[in-house]
């Protein structure tokens, strides 16, 4: 929605710590004990932001995960990394895979808390996309969202009570803002001070990510930037404004480009767009005006595939739903939304696996010799691109065999006659 130098590579300092989180609660029982060990205690120097903690000190997953993101925590930042990957290096490695797997690609990470190293680093992009990941995990967002004191109970190493309190000042604090779902702060002298925050109205949630600025100005800025969204942009379901893919059973599929393929007369399917996806639009743009390009999925299993492969789930979590197609939506070559192509359902017992296309999908029968190569085929708006160029070169070839087929006849003709 806006970005400004958002591929520039970064100091993220303890912005870092949302990424340790996420593969926390991805890796980890929150029930299970966690130990300190003496590298985490001695991890942190004087300054750093640190729990006090002590060697062998125990703690709950979630205990430490929320001292680590309420508090900031350097050293227990350390400790978690320890017990997810079993050392600071061997979880670096899993902190960049994941990264990428979430489509980061100016993103390297060498340590769990966002101590400043020459080989740590990221860009705006890529922690929006990590963000992204982290917003969907009510552990992460409940502890970057507090609002009390968090108090942690006496442990085998500490008789007393240690209370801790979120920073973020958009949760609490100076710039208040009432939409904040939550946030993380961070700081160090060569990252600047760091922002990540998560904010939600009417059904919209935004992500923003600071780098580089003021402690001030970067709630300014978030506040701002969240304050134009909101005002110029809203949510327009997929779903109930989709109307390419409004076809059922039995009928042909030209709309896709695919000539001579009709849905089989032996399934009871539909295809659909899961009811929960939408775009993210400008105010005054209607769905008609946005542009799609759609990927066609040539794996998806045929009746005729084991179980493991027809029990397929698309992305509307529904079991036995298939994605056919992957779209994407975009406005004036800015990406709006996704969504995925489904079949509802499966071929019916007694349907012939005969009737399986020769490209792979299922429920397609031939309605006539054509066939077409699915993967090759991508759609722009309501089109599909084809080699132009190949089908003007295959013309102009027959027609000169013609033209020479002719001429020959005619000399024929001509030397009978002499």
């Amino acid at each position: 929605m806006y970005e400004k130098n958002s591929d520039e590579k970064c100091y993220p300092a303890s912005v870092t710590k949302l990424m340790t989180a996420l593969l926390v609660v991805e890796n980890c029982n929150l029930n299970d004990t966690l130990t300190v060990s003496a590298n985490a205690v001695s991890s942190v120097k004087y300054g750093d932001a640190s729990a006090g903690l002590k060697k062998d000190e125990e703690f709950t997953v979630e205990q430490a995960l929320n001292i680590m993101l309420i508090k900031s925590a350097n050293d227990m930042a350390y400790a978690l990394g320890e017990h997810v990957g079993g050392s600071i290096a061997n979880f670096a490695n899993m902190m960049n895979k994941r990264a990428e797997e979430l489509g980061c690609t100016g993103t390297h990470f060498s340590n769990a808390s966002g101590l400043t190293d020459i080989n740590h680093y990221t860009t705006a992009r890529d922690m929006a996309l990590i963000c992204r990941a982290v917003i969907n995990s009510p552990t992460i967002m409940n502890a970057i969202s507090y609002t009390k004191s968090y108090s942690v109970p006496p442990t085998n190493k500490t008789a007393d009570t240690r209370y801790y309190r979120l920073s973020h000042s958009m949760v609490t604090g100076k710039y208040l803002y009432e939409y904040c779902l939550g946030g993380k702060t961070g700081y160090t002298d060569a990252a600047g001070h760091t922002l990540a925050t998560f904010a939600g109205k009417d059904g919209l949630r935004l992500i923003c990510v600071v780098f580089n600025s003021t402690d001030e100005q970067r709630y300014i800025d978030t506040t701002a930037l969240f304050e134009y969204a909101f005002n110029n942009f809203h949510r327009m379901n997929i779903a109930q404004n989709e109307d390419t893919f409004s076809f059922n059973q039995g009928l042909g599929l030209s709309a896709f480009g695919v000539n001579g393929k009709a849905l089989s007369g032996g399934s009871d399917i539909t295809l659909s767009v899961p009811d929960s996806d939408y775009v993210l639009v400008p105010h005054g743009l209607s769905f008609s005006e946005l542009t799609k390009k759609i990927v066609f999925n040539n794996n998806v299993p045929s009746d005729d595939d084991n179980e493991e492969n027809s029990s397929a789930v698309s992305s509307s979590g529904a079991a036995g739903d298939t994605t056919f197609a992957e779209i994407d939506y975009y406005y004036d070559g800015h990406l709006l939304g996704h969504t995925n192509l489904i079949f509802s359902e499966r071929l019916s017992d007694d349907a012939s696996s005969d009737s399986a296309s020769v490209t792979g999908l299922p429920y397609l029968i031939d309605t006539d010799d054509s066939s077409t190569d699915m993967s090759s085929l991508l759609q722009e708006g309501h089109f599909f691109t084809v080699n132009i160029w190949l089908c003007v070169i295959v013309l102009c070839v027959i027609i000169l065999a013609l033209i020479i087929l002719i001429n020959i006849k005619k000399n024929r003709h001509n030397l009978r006659f002499s």
